[in-house]
């Protein structure tokens, strides 16, 4: 069924799925008492006419709501927000921004957007009108519902996301600078270090990715070996960068082929490298040096050395150009990337060549 391009009533969605007015309300209030089949019937026909069900006499009105959904996706290994200071360090920058520009900001947290459960209830929050538009955080790259709510017309704000084929007004992005791997590698080139891990992020986000492919051409660009065993997958949180770092170095401590330093995708997997090496009896930085990147303060020893971002500036950015959006307001820019710098502490020094 093509969509159309007039707002209907829920009197009108009722009739073209055969149904009651009191039916269509059940759907859209998530009442258990709907057989599937009536359901999918109501929804499907909701989605293919864009119906958004208001929730008070302002907003069918036209007038905004003044609210912003702050949709926050955790990753498998994190079992609340609490456990992930960077998310709620977030969390925080996001609601300030917003609370700058006098907007209130609903917050939902999912465990995935896989699970077609958790599809609908964010679909449902922005199908109602509640919201004037959503940020999201910890999506993957290119997600299938992040293009389905701007295809549909929703104002979306996303942090660590970016399609440069996409130039449409109502998807907003803020990025970390592009070519934070190479800054970080000429660093320990300049230090001395031709023996150079990695280890990587979640290959699903782009910041990630971005770091990976920037770490790797910059070894490359110096002739430097890329070996498959001085490289791995560790997430993005402590514990599993902890793990991931365990395994490389017991391997590598046993066969007496070890490098000189270790870049890791962030800081909290730096963290988890740092007691890795501890429990391997591997000492930083005499033995290997270690960088992270983000810039979030830890209480290690020795200090790590980072390449920070002003997580102001990076949500700021993105919720003032979210809100241009919501306004209308032209000359808005749809993504842009925050710049950063070194920080050079303790944790790297010269070796020999």
């Amino acid at each position: 069924m093509k969509k159309s391009n007039k707002k209907l009533t829920s009197s009108q969605i009722a009739q073209l799925a055969g149904v009651s007015r009191s039916t269509v309300s059940r759907v859209i209030n998530n009442y258990s008492n709907v057989p599937e089949a009536t359901y999918n019937r109501v929804i499907n026909i909701i989605k293919e006419n864009n119906y958004y069900p208001h929730l008070s006499g302002q907003l069918l009105a036209g007038k905004k709501s003044k609210t912003i959904g702050f949709f926050w996706v955790k990753e498998k290994n994190c079992n609340s927000i609490a456990e992930d200071q960077l998310s709620g360090s977030y969390l925080v920058q996001v609601i300030e921004a917003a609370a700058r520009a006098n907007y209130l900001m609903l917050t939902c947290i999912v465990e995935n957007l896989v699970d077609k459960k958790n599809v609908d209830y964010i679909s449902k929050i922005f199908m109602q009108g509640r919201i004037d538009a959503g940020i999201f955080i910890g999506v993957n790259n290119n997600e299938p519902l992040i293009n389905e709510l701007v295809t549909n017309g929703h104002i979306i704000g996303v942090f660590d996301y970016y399609n440069p084929k996409s130039t449409v007004y109502n998807l907003i992005s803020v990025n970390y600078e592009q070519d934070v791997g190479n800054k970080i590698i000429e660093y320990l080139y300049n230090l001395g270090h031709r023996k150079i891990a990695l280890i990587h992020g979640n290959p699903s986000r782009y910041s990630s990715e971005n770091r990976k492919q920037s770490f790797l051409s910059t070894l490359q660009k110096y002739n430097l070996p890329i070996k498959n065993e001085w490289q791995a997958i560790g997430g993005i949180y402590e514990q599993t960068g902890y793990e991931t770092a365990k395994e490389m170095f017991r391997k590598l401590k046993s066969q007496s082929n070890m490098p000189t330093a270790i870049c890791a995708t962030n800081d909290a997997v730096a963290f988890g490298v740092y007691q890795a090496l501890q429990g391997l009896d591997i000492k930083i930085p005499q033995q290997i040096s270690v960088t992270g990147i983000d810039g979030h303060s830890h209480n290690v020893t020795p200090a790590l050395t980072t390449y920070a971002f002003d997580y102001y500036k990076v949500f700021n950015s993105l919720i003032t150009r979210t809100i241009a959006a919501i306004e209308n307001k032209s000359q808005n820019l749809t993504t842009e990337f925050i710049n950063g710098g070194l920080i050079v502490r303790d944790s790297c020094c010269c070796v020999d060549l």
